[in-house]
């Protein structure tokens, strides 16, 4: 029979990853195996132990030889299956489970098809099909009777050419399945509708959730990454408030994920010590004359030994430079660093307590050196004018260290105020009032 090479993208349902470490229950899944290279179409047989569940005839194609009939390279791999499907003619591909479903269980099922006619896309046709028996029709190419519990329901639309896409689904056991058949149920293609399917990456996981055993590292420069990926699921939350499926461990600790699927949720949970726990701390500055003592913890049967060969618990910083130490325990040995450097200390002086007098005006200036300076009330500037009796307080601050200093200013202890006669003052008579308002006279000081 002279086939017209077309297939069929169907509706991507879900974007769920599958579970790496999970395993898949569908054999040769990706078409990858197969007894005999296969040269001709209409060989399914061939990538073992692919059956064909009637009496048309599925094809498989393998790179091991070059038939001409891959229109698109495999998802993965070397292999994949084609289908096709017209009036009258419904190709379709059936294999044992490497074991049979348990009941109330979730399964995610995930398999990818391509076409290059995705104009005549019939939607809710194309799926999957578990029993506890084998669907079989040996004398007919019809349709198979059966409700497939995957099913595809895409627009037309939506539908490419010759891109791989991804149709998949929940299924909930009833217990004993252990026969899967895929292909096109319910609706016939039209006249002069027949189309070609091309499969690949088949697969059927029981959904579960397992961070693995509880697990001690070296220290925390191990790298160890925690992966939640679960078949099926679309959310994940983590105890740390990540939403990601995997997480990277930067701290002993328990850690617990959530992950939540159209099936049913799971929670798991997994402790992670390290034998080394220990850090000499961050790069830190000291003031010129300052000494710091490193102290890792006392770890019982640990050996030490630092950047210049002594091997005594602590080490005592006096100058400038970097600093390491190996701890070595059992068979794990941790080494971490840290950066000393020096500078001079900040000063301050803001002077001494002023008692000023009326209007006379004081000016602050302070003295600083080797640092930031900074007036606590919010005043931009270094030098500030001050007619006013309060305590005005500043800070001086550097890697070393932070300095603060104040001064007061009191106008209250200041009786008496200078008078400059006006030129509409008398001073001929003693009888003279002083009614009109003298003229006061300003005196600045300066600290």
């Amino acid at each position: 029979m002279q086939r017209r090479i077309t297939g069929l993208l169907i509706w991507l349902i879900a974007t769920w990853p599958m579970l790496a470490g999970a395993q898949n229950l569908v054999p040769n899944g990706s078409f990858e195996t197969y007894r005999d290279c296969p040269h001709q179409d209409n060989l399914l047989s061939e990538a073992v132990p692919w059956y064909n569940p009637n009496r048309a005839t599925p094809d498989f194609y393998h790179r091991c030889f070059d038939s001409g009939q891959m229109q698109l390279a495999p998802r993965t791999g070397q292999g994949l299956g084609r289908l096709f499907f017209d009036q009258g003619w419904a190709e379709y591909m059936g294999v044992r489970l490497t074991e049979p479903l348990k009941a109330d269980e979730c399964y995610y099922f995930e398999m990818f098809i391509a076409t290059d006619t995705p104009g005549k896309y019939i939607s809710e046709t194309i799926g999957a099909y578990v029993s506890k028996e084998p669907v079989r029709d040996p004398n007919s190419t019809e349709r198979l009777k059966a409700g497939p519990q995957i099913l595809d329901n895409t627009p037309r639309t939506s539908v490419a050419r010759l891109q791989w896409q991804r149709v998949s689904g929940m299924i909930i056991a009833r217990g004993g399945e252990e026969y899967l058949t895929i292909g096109s149920f319910f609706k016939d293609p039209p006249f002069l509708g027949f189309y070609y399917l091309f499969i690949d990456d088949i697969s059927l996981t029981r959904v579960t959730l397992n961070l693995g055993d509880d697990k001690t590292l070296c220290s925390r420069n191990d790298r160890y990454e925690l992966n939640a990926t679960t078949p099926g699921a679309f959310d994940y939350r983590w105890s740390d408030g990540s939403r990601q499926p995997t997480l990277q461990v930067t701290q002993p600790g328990k850690y617990s994920v959530t992950a939540i699927t159209a099936c049913k949720t799971l929670t798991d949970s997994v402790q992670i010590n390290y034998a080394l726990d220990f850090s000499l701390g961050r790069d830190t500055t000291l003031c010129t004359g300052q000494n710091l003592v490193l102290s890792p913890p006392d770890i019982p049967g640990a050996t030490y030994r630092w950047q210049d060969g002594s091997r005594q618990r602590t080490f005592s910083v006096g100058q400038p430079g970097s600093y390491s130490v190996s701890v070595t325990q059992g068979g794990c040995a941790v080494l971490d660093a840290i950066q000393v450097r020096y500078v001079s200390p900040p000063t301050l002086d803001l002077g001494p307590d002023q008692q000023l007098c009326g209007t006379q005006i004081f000016d602050l200036k302070p003295a600083v050196t080797n640092g930031q300076f900074r007036w606590l009330d919010g005043f931009a500037e270094p030098v500030r004018e001050v007619s006013h009796s309060g305590v005005f307080r500043a800070t001086v601050q550097n890697d070393c260290a932070t300095l603060a200093d104040s001064v007061s200013i009191d106008y209250s202890g200041c009786e008496c105020q200078l008078y400059a006669p006006n030129s509409f003052s008398p001073t001929t008579t003693a009888s003279t009032t002083l009614s009109s308002r003298p003229a006061v006279a300003t005196l600045r000081f300066y600290h």
